[in-house]
């Protein structure tokens, strides 16, 4: 777990440098302050099993076996991206990995997730879909719609909201009244579980029985609760932000506490926990370098497969 969430610290940080440097095409939109669920669902998953992301969710498609250049090929738009340079940071897709892209409209994906999910159950395989969106996400829609549908058709599905506190520049208090997103799940009949998001071993403890559960054919909504280290795109000022609440984030960061938890109850050595920190930067340096030497797809390529069997335009 400590392995994954410090590649895709790491990840992340060097992804903000080369949008700042003008080498994206695409914006950015961090996940630092996320990698603790990545870890975690990376002792989780089964092969078999689905993930339908946000774009919020590098970690969790590390998780789910995309390898860093494959995530830094997609968030560059390059023609080796599995999209063929059509993605970018919010479509992300990779079939071999069972990872079934986001949309460019939020909550879009919550009833693709569901859709997979029953998929699967009427193919009767054993298989669990995960799903993760953002707090503001579960304000629409399609959030009650699947949930529901997934509660009455007992589908193999775990929703998992990360809740970092901000929809945009909105303040989680500002729009939803409740203490607890997961307490929703009641209202359709499935259990909720709300867990701290930067402890890794607190949400595989969650995990592991809501997926085992799911893979029984009962559905649960899991609120991951994680603060969003920085602006909700990269260049967002966070004039929203009260300054007292951004100088305290360090107290909160999942990545250097686990890695201080990992020593001190002997998970792990200095020696060791050093070398996978040398082996994450030198693995990002190597996908970033690859990336930006990379062709981008053609306008004319880019309008081509958008759509099953269509010809050439």
């Amino acid at each position: 777990m400590l392995r994954l969430m410090l590649t895709a610290r790491v990840l992340e940080q060097r992804l903000a440098d080369a949008y700042a440097d003008g080498k994206l095409t695409g914006w950015i939109h961090s996940c630092e302050g996320h990698e603790a669920l990545g870890g975690a669902l990376a002792v989780c998953f089964e092969d078999r099993d689905h993930l339908v992301p946000h774009y919020r969710s590098r970690p969790e498609q590390l998780a789910k076996g995309m390898s860093v250049r494959e995530v830094v090929a997609e968030v560059f738009a390059t023609v080796d991206a599995a999209s063929g340079g059509r993605g970018g940071e919010t479509h992300v897709s990779s079939v071999a990995n069972r990872i079934y892209g986001m949309t460019g409209v939020l909550g879009a994906n919550i009833a693709l997730a569901t859709g997979v999910a029953l998929a699967s159950k009427l193919q009767g395989t054993d298989e669990v879909t995960v799903c993760s969106f953002g707090d503001g996400t579960a304000n629409r829609g399609t959030f009650h719609e699947a949930l529901n549908l997934a509660a009455i058709w007992d589908l193999p599905v775990v929703f998992i909201c990360e809740n970092n506190y901000f929809a945009e520049l909105s303040k989680i208090s500002d729009f939803i009244r409740v203490e607890n997103i997961a307490d929703r799940a009641a209202a359709y009949g499935i259990a909720g579980h709300a867990v701290d998001g930067h402890d890794p071993e607190e949400l595989v403890a969650t995990l592991r029985p809501a997926i085992a559960a799911a893979r029984a054919g009962r559905p649960c909504l899991v609120e991951a609760k994680m603060i969003r280290r920085r602006g909700h795109w990269e260049g967002d000022p966070q004039a929203y932000r009260d300054a007292a609440e951004v100088g305290a984030l360090d107290e909160s960061d999942p990545v250097p506490s686990y890695r201080a938890h990992a020593l001190e109850s002997g998970l792990a050595g200095e020696d060791e926990i050093a070398a996978w920190e040398e082996e994450a930067a030198a693995e990002v340096e190597e996908a970033i370098a690859w990336a930006e030497g990379r062709p981008l797809i053609s306008a004319a390529d880019a309008v081509r497969e958008v759509y099953a069997g269509e010809a050439d335009v």
